[in-house]
């Protein structure tokens, strides 16, 4: 079987983080029938200007930039393209692959492989019916001195709900994240691949996940095929995250608005859903201000004042439960701004704010 890796990377100024997540294909035990191959899309590649600090950028097509340790011995190709969203650079990279490709494995240029990753990804999705996809476990990488708020997003379903999954179970659409996420090419090829008007990111793996199988649960979570995920997250970034979630809401119920109704659990229509949203945003202005306020005296605390055991994954659940108002009033302003930019050449424009900081006085 040969498995082909899809990472699009988006320059951020650290071209050393895609270089650590390539890094970890050094040590790839593959089985002798097995073969792989890497392609990395540099999204915006051929609009950002070359420098020295950022030689991922370099015109590097057919071959891996000087920077790039693992070049020499890896079978890794880099393609540059104009600026275009997640979706679409993994598009354009699954149409590089042809029928040689058996397996397609989408991952993040911050999620660093195990040494077995790619074999285990091709043996459980050998064992997996048709229209299955494999979901590979993404632990967040801790700091040298990880504080509660570290804890909050390794140990808790703020982002990812890996803290509530069973080794060996299937689960629905929600949980295709492309992370560390594998399909079948022909699967993949025959469901038209991500919708690229879904962008820059969020929702493209879910609403893809959704055309393939409906609500269907058919993501097999294997927890050995195994990434570490290098993503550190303050508390504002991650309310920032929690804006253009709501930005790209409205994107997502143009264009599949099923999957935007399973999603979000209302048939509302865009008019009357913002209206709600307004409403509901001006009744809990104080609970936001209170969350917030609780939040920023948590989040910096070491993780040590967590304790262990019991005691530790009540703190933390508490401290789950009491953010939510804060998350939802994030998500509802981003949807509200996002009404107004569904049209896809505004994508550019779908960018979070921190619109949310004049409510909480942040």
């Amino acid at each position: 079987m040969h498995i082909t890796v899809i990472i699009p990377f988006r320059h951020r100024g650290d071209a050393g983080l895609l270089n650590w997540t390539l890094e970890g294909f050094a040590n790839q035990q593959l089985a002798p029938a097995h073969t792989y191959n890497i392609l990395v899309g540099i999204d915006g590649g051929s609009d950002t200007p070359a420098d020295p600090a950022s030689s991922v950028l370099q015109n590097a097509s057919t071959s891996a930039p000087p920077d790039t340790p693992a070049a020499t011995t890896l079978p890794i190709a880099f393609h540059n393209f104009s600026y275009m969203g997640a979706g679409a650079v993994r598009n354009a990279l699954v149409k590089l692959t042809d029928a040689k490709t058996d397996l397609l494995l989408f991952l993040n240029a911050d999620t660093r492989p195990a040494p077995g990753l790619l074999q285990r990804h091709i043996d459980t999705m050998s064992r997996l019916p048709p229209k299955s996809l494999v979901l590979g476990d993404a632990p967040w990488e801790r700091p040298p001195q990880p504080t509660v708020f570290d804890a909050f997003i390794a140990e808790t379903q703020a982002i990812f709900a890996y803290p509530l999954f069973k080794p060996g179970h299937f689960y629905n659409y929600r949980c295709c994240w492309t992370l560390n996420l594998s399909v079948r090419r022909a699967d993949f090829m025959e469901t038209g691949g991500f919708r690229e008007e879904i962008r820059p990111v969020y929702y493209e793996d879910l609403e893809f996940g959704f055309r393939m199988f409906g609500t269907r649960e058919a993501v097999f979570y294997d927890p050995a095929a195994r990434v570490l995920h290098r993503h550190p997250t303050t508390l504002d970034q991650y309310l920032d995250r929690e804006e253009l979630l709501g930005l790209i809401a409205p994107v997502l119920q143009r264009h599949n608005p099923q999957c935007f109704a399973t999603l979000f659990g209302t048939n509302d229509p865009p008019d009357v859903l913002a209206k709600k949203f307004a409403i509901w945003l001006d009744l809990d202005a104080p609970a936001h201000k209170f969350c917030y306020k609780r939040l920023c005296d948590w989040a910096p605390q070491p993780e040590a004042l967590l304790g262990v055991g019991n005691g530790r994954k009540l703190l933390l659940a508490t401290l789950y439960q009491m953010h939510v108002p804060l998350k939802r009033m994030v998500f509802r302003l981003g949807f509200l701004k996002g009404m107004g930019m569904v049209e896809d050449w505004q994508w550019k424009m779908r960018k979070p704010e921190g619109i949310w900081r004049r409510v909480v006085g942040g």
